[in-house]
């Protein structure tokens, strides 16, 4: 699969509002050329677009019943990092 393709996918997999978000983050680079864009931020911003896709989807399953109580969680954690149980 060509890079080409696979962006077309994940567009076509990725919610309205966030590709909307994109667009506007993608305007606001050309609407002002005075306003240097360092790497820096750019990164940035693809973390906080990676981060809402992956609350969103996490969301998502859980809402298909896919998620576990936070309980339960929580006390996997705990028994994986050697945490004692809070008061």
């Amino acid at each position: 699969m060509t890079i080409k393709e696979l962006l077309l996918q994940e567009i076509d997999n990725t919610p309205k509002e966030l590709l909307e978000d994109v667009l506007g983050f993608l305007k606001s680079l050309k609407a002002d050329p005075q306003q240097p864009l360092t790497y820096r931020k750019l990164l940035e911003r693809i973390d906080y677009l990676e981060t809402i896709v992956g609350i969103r989807k996490g969301l998502d399953e859980f809402e298909q019943g896919e998620g576990i109580p936070a309980e339960q969680a929580l006390a996997t954690l705990q028994q994986k990092f050697g945490i004692p149980p809070h008061p």
